[in-house]
């Protein structure tokens, strides 16, 4: 099986049970009330929790595996790029905006306060700032994605570094 094939069928499974998750999670008995009786408790919340925390670990697994097998296969490439893309320089601008993404988080965080859930347990001020970051950078980061796949699927990068005959 090609590996693009096994990509899209990897990536169509992965979005087919994100939406079926979140489906379930809003529609099978969402009216669910609280302890409190004013809170609405929808009864499929572990679900979307254990699924969040799959995809998270997935992802970080082939984050590692993707950075170890890239340093592997390039460890003696010393020539030219054969496609032309500067990936140094985009890798290089990736950590930068990651870095620049939790910065703003961090600044747009600042000030909070300690949060107080309805049943009594407290949060830090510095733990809800550090949430809050991770949102910040989060919106930033997935803004950036969606940009960077419309430019590479418009083709610019490819067209503008092939050589000039």
């Amino acid at each position: 099986m090609k590996l693009e094939k096994l990509s899209n069928i990897a990536l169509y499974t992965t979005i087919g049970i994100g939406v079926v998750c979140f489906l379930l999670f809003f529609l099978v008995d969402y009216s669910n009330m609280d302890f409190d009786g004013v809170h609405v408790s929808p009864a499929l919340t572990d679900l979307v929790i254990i699924l969040i925390y799959l995809l998270l670990a997935v992802t970080a697994g082939l984050t590692i595996w993707s950075l170890i097998r890239g340093a592997s296969v390039n460890s003696g490439n010393t020539g030219p790029n054969p496609t032309g893309i500067a990936s140094g320089k985009i890798t290089l601008c990736t950590w930068g905006l990651v870095i620049v993404a939790l910065i703003i988080g961090v600044v747009c965080g600042l000030g909070e306060e300690d949060f107080t859930t309805v049943s009594g347990k407290t949060t830090a001020a510095g733990m809800v700032t550090v949430v809050d970051m991770w949102i910040w950078a989060i919106y930033i980061l997935a803004i950036a994605a969606i940009l960077a796949v419309v430019v590479s699927m418009s083709g610019w990068l490819t067209k503008s570094a092939m050589p000039k005959e």
